[in-house]
Formats: structure tokens, C-alpha cells, sequence
């Protein structure tokens, strides 16, 4: 099964994407953490990504990012769960070729939703880098506007399950499990 977990910041996408995946014994792939990975090894791509664009919240553009992921789903043989990937569409794009070639699909995106409110409260938990109050805002505006074309695709193609990512990490996960048939 390949599944898509899509929402904004501290939506809970990456909490409920690897608890799925312990589910269905799939891995979990997070475009930021496989750039914050990289980082740490100092590949320049991911230094450029990092710096040029993480830090000041907008989109790693994809030649800088998608072969960190490219090389996960080569090696992910049962399925995979991505953490907001495709996120714009230049990443939908060539996230589309690279299924095409591979002779892979999506079966479901979960748009797991929370109000900028809510966003506010979970931040001050977490605590990243990239964390800061303005760099989290800009990431909600630019994020908020890639993601349209993103949705509207997945939803035309009758795929796309709108989540509530506001309610407790135990009933999100019933929810998307129900979403699921699971």
C-alpha cells in the first residue's frame, strides 16, 4: 500500500504516518527528515535546501530534494507511507513520472488539517530549528498555497480523505483507519 500524509505544520502528519506504518509494516519517508539527514552528513544539496529555503519556510525546489527520496522508494518493495510529499506541483510532478516509470500508484492521501490556533499550541511542544514563530508562519502561507493544486489533483482522482488533525492522536487514528477501511 502507498499512502500520502498531506497538512501543514504540526497537523500531526508525521505521528500518525508512523504509527500507520508499524500497522501495516511499511516505512515511513518525511522529505524534511531525509533532508535534515543529509544535512548532518553535509551533502550539499541538503545544505543548500536547508539553509536556502527550510530555514526561511519555503519548499526545498525538487532537484535539490526528490533524490534523497528517490533512493527510499527504490528500496520500499511492500509500499510506503511518504510525510507531506508531494507538497507543490513541481513535486507532483515529478513524483508523477517517477511512479509512472516504476509502474506505481497512490491508493490513498490523508489531508490531515488543524487551524493556525492549534498550530500554535503544538509548536511550543516540539521545539526544531526551524520552529521559530516566523519561519512556522511562512511555512503556513507558502504551504497552505503549494498544497492546492496537490489536493485538487488527488481529489480528482478520488483518493483524497480529508482528516480533522485537531482531535486526540487515538482518534485521529481511528479516523484514518476508518478512511482506510482498515
Amino acid at each position: 500500500m502507498n499512502i500520502i500524509f498531506i497538512g501543514p505544520p504540526f497537523a500531526g502528519k508525521g505521528t500518525q504516518a508512523e504509527s500507520l506504518g508499524k500497522k501495516l509494516e511499511i516505512p515511513v519517508y518525511s522529505m524534511g527528515a531525509l533532508i535534515r539527514e543529509a544535512y548532518e552528513k553535509r551533502d550539499p544539496r541538503a545544505i543548500e535546501g536547508h539553509e536556502n529555503y527550510s530555514l526561511k519556510g519555503e519548499h526545498v525546489p525538487i532537484e535539490l530534494k526528490f533524490p534523497f527520496l528517490e533512493e527510499k522508494l527504490n528500496n520500499s518493495p511492500k509500499g510506503f507511507i511518504l510525510d507531506n510529499f508531494p507538497a507543490t506541483a513541481e513535486d507532483l510532478e515529478t513524483f508523477n513520472r517517477y511512479l509512472q516509470t516504476h509502474n506505481l500508484s497512490i491508493d490513498r492521501v490523508i489531508h490531515l488539517w488543524t487551524s493556525r490556533e492549534e498550530m500554535g499550541k503544538r509548536r511550543k511542544v516540539r521545539g526544531r530549528e526551524d520552529d521559530n514563530p516566523e519561519i512556522i508562519e511562512a511555512r503556513r502561507i507558502n504551504q497552505d498555497k503549494d498544497r492546492i493544486p496537490v489536493l485538487k489533483y488527488y481529489k480528482s482522482k478520488k483518493i483524497l480523505e480529508e482528516v480533522n488533525g485537531e482531535k486526540s492522536i487515538e482518534e485521529v487514528q481511528v479516523d484514518i483507519l476508518k478512511k482506510l477501511e482498515i
